[in-house]
């Protein structure tokens, strides 16, 4: 059975708040300020991504396991809001039949005993109690924190990339999906899940899903991969939280325009001061979108902007965008509606007043009627 050499990488981003005060953080937080600039695999040099704060920690485990022995922890505080978690488990000798017990095999560090989706989550609690006091609007009112998770198994065996994934793409298939390696697939949905790797060079090869992806690179220069991955995650994350706190923003707008046109003038004396909180958090969103989409400029034909676009089709990033910038613009149409409401309400109250003087003229001419 073929055994091979590498790495699992284990990705967890959080969106813990509206902004992370770095400059602050750092002085609890003992991490440098990063600010990653990818100049390889074909790519222009302009390219580059949000600066960060950026911690490397090594951790000794104990486990049963024959095949890892420690876990490598990058931790990075995003100015955004964002905290990025990425686990490197270092395998030698797996049988390849074994790289999905991974995600699931038990280990022990000081704090207890965790699988490795345990102790990132366990990692990026006891990180967010450390900085909570420098993050502005925790979880933006909406009572979770959001996440996304994103997995890479890193073979760096020099083989034949092709015939390796030929000779095991059922299993491999499976491990993608995250399936039971049992599961008998049907072909078309090993085709499909497979059928579409990336390479750069003759001896390494890239498929990615939904969850997770599979490197062959006996190079070892993935790096770059990692963080287009990171920041692919990272702009998912940042819509979902968006659209999600859109949805909250908007169930609120409705309720009060349900209320201005069923009470009348009691809600439209308080109308002004709610348009304007609409016209602000409406404002405020747009900027957060404009910064989601504009953390990466993965332009022209490049090996990594390719490899950006297959993850941003696989995510819909651009279907996320334009769902998030249809409810902006409902919101919109909320204060275009509402202004309306409250102009129609002037000019009713204008028509009565008119009515009452007509009515009080024609009285007094009737009483210098009867009087003359």
């Amino acid at each position: 059975m073929l055994k091979l050499n590498g790495e699992v990488i284990f990705m967890r981003l959080t969106d813990v708040g509206r902004k992370i005060y770095i400059k602050k953080a750092s002085s609890i937080f003992p991490g440098i300020h990063d600010k990653k600039i990818i100049k390889t695999k074909d790519t222009p040099s302009y390219v580059d991504f949000p600066e960060c704060l950026r911690l490397d920690l090594q951790q000794e485990i104990n486990t049963e396991s024959k095949y890892i022995n420690k876990v490598d922890l990058q931790i990075k505080l995003y100015e955004d809001g964002v905290i990025s978690l990425i686990a490197r488990l270092k395998f030698t000798d797996l049988p390849i039949t074994e790289l999905h017990s991974l995600r699931s095999i038990k280990f022990s560090i000081q704090e207890g005993d965790y699988n490795i989706n345990q102790y990132l989550r366990f990692q990026n609690e006891k990180i967010f109690l450390k900085i909570k006091d420098y993050v502005e609007e925790p979880d933006f009112g909406l009572n979770e924190a959001k996440h996304e998770k994103y997995t890479l198994y890193c073979i760096t065996d020099d083989i034949n990339p092709t015939e390796m994934v030929e000779n095991n793409k059922k299993y491999l298939a499976c491990l993608l999906m995250g399936e039971d390696p049992n599961l008998n697939l049907h072909e078309t949905q090993i085709n499909e899940t497979i059928g579409s790797p990336f390479s750069f060079l003759k001896n390494d090869l890239l498929i990615l899903d939904f969850d997770r992806g599979i490197i062959l690179d006996p190079n070892r220069d993935y790096e770059d991969i990692l963080l287009v991955t990171e920041i692919a995650n990272y702009q998912l994350l940042g819509l979902r939280v968006l659209d999600k706190l859109l949805e909250k923003r908007l169930n609120i707008a409705e309720e009060d325009i349900r209320k201005i046109y069923s009470t009348g003038s009691i809600m439209l004396r308080r109308l002004n001061k709610k348009v304007g909180k609409l016209l602000r958090i409406k404002y405020d969103l747009t900027f957060i979108l404009d910064n989601i989409e504009n953390v990466s400029k993965l332009i022209g034909n490049y090996f990594l902007a390719q490899i950006y676009m297959n993850l941003s089709e696989l995510f819909q990033l651009k279907q996320w965008s334009d769902s998030i910038r249809h409810r902006l613009e409902t919101i919109g149409d909320i204060y275009n509606t509402a202004q309306t409401k409250k102009k129609e309400g002037y000019l009713l109250y204008l028509e009565i007043l008119l009515t009452f003087i007509f009515v009080m003229e024609f009285i007094f001419i009737i009483i210098d009627f009867f009087k003359s």
